[in-house]
């Protein structure tokens, strides 16, 4: 047996030998991880107790419960991804079965962080339309269904089906590559078809977060021309103080996506030749899940206050150590 990123030895084993960007890759990638299951499990974890303690969640919450666990599974897929693919990249039914599952969570996270987005528009933004204002007002009662349309419409671009119709309809063999090793198109399935499917899967809840970012923007701007008119200045106003921080999650949110596709589709294509570039599309296609998490734990007081009270404690504990040891 000789594998891709190895080398047969006279006795017939085979030694696997990893690139230097590779290495520092996967390195990155479980930083990230480790990063990424603290805190999503941190949203996990608050928001299970809160739903144990109070027996209902709020429609934030119950938003941020889903997310957190989506996204914890797909850091940990990504990231096995990484290890079958630089060790064992011959393993074709497992690595497709990997794929299918990667596009279901990838799908799957970016419409929950969509709903997230949403819920801050019909929070903050007032239009006097009959369909947005009966949105809004029945949007915590939708919740659940969103969640489980997420999960249909996930599934729905990521199974066997969906890979045929698009590989005949666009004949994607066309574009295969078998020179590439990458994560995303070294484990069975053709990449094009493969991206075509992230895609497609990625489009209508990104046009969904860009409506809604463009809403709470607008009613920002709005509100900004009233305080004006009215001679009031500054960033502090507590009418304004909601609106910039839907702003700035959903422009965290829109820079790290972005960046996030755009590093996956260069990275998973092969195109990237350069070694710090490819350290630099494992660092973006992991923070996404990850750094970005962090900044949603920022912006919710429950969770900013359970994060805050971990620190004082382990602070306490590493203090005691410290004591012990002295004595």
């Amino acid at each position: 047996m000789h594998w891709e990123n190895g080398t047969s030895r006279p006795d017939g084993n085979t030694q696997t030998s990893l690139r230097v960007d590779q290495v520092v890759s996967l390195g990155i990638l479980v930083l990230e991880t480790i990063i990424g299951t603290f805190v999503n499990g941190l949203m996990v974890t608050v928001n299970l107790i809160s739903l144990v303690t109070h027996r209902k969640l709020g429609s934030c919450d119950s938003i941020l419960l889903c997310l957190g666990i989506s996204r914890f599974t797909f850091m940990w897929l990504v990231l096995a991804m990484y290890f079958i693919s630089f060790l064992v990249p011959n393993l074709t039914d497992l690595g497709t079965n990997m794929q299918y599952a990667w596009l279901f969570f990838n799908g799957l996270c970016l419409w929950i962080a969509t709903w997230l987005s949403i819920f801050y528009c019909v929070r903050i933004v007032n239009i006097q339309i009959n369909i947005f204002t009966l949105f809004k007002t029945h949007f915590d009662q939708l919740v659940p269904f969103l969640i489980l349309l997420s999960i249909a419409l996930s599934a729905s671009c990521s199974n066997s089906t969906a890979y045929s119709s698009i590989n005949q309809t666009f004949n994607m063999s066309r574009f295969d590559n078998h020179q590439n090793s990458t994560p995303f198109n070294a484990m069975g399935n053709n990449f094009a078809t493969f991206l075509t499917l992230s895609v497609a899967g990625s489009i209508p809840p990104f046009l969904l977060f860009c409506v809604s970012a463009g809403l709470v923007v607008h009613s920002l701007l709005r509100h900004m021309k009233k305080m004006k008119e009215q001679e009031k200045t500054g960033f502090r106003e507590p009418s304004l103080v909601a609106h910039y921080r839907a702003v700035k999650m959903m422009a965290a949110f829109f820079i790290f996506f972005s960046l996030y596709m755009i590093a996956f589709n260069l990275y998973g294509s092969g195109i990237i030749k350069n070694v710090s570039l490819n350290c630099i599309s494992a660092f973006l296609i992991g923070a996404y899940p990850s750094i970005h998490s962090i900044l949603l734990v920022i912006g919710n007081r429950k969770l900013k206050n359970a994060f805050l009270q971990i620190l004082k404690k382990g602070n306490c504990s590493q203090k005691e150590v410290i004591e012990t040891i002295s004595d």
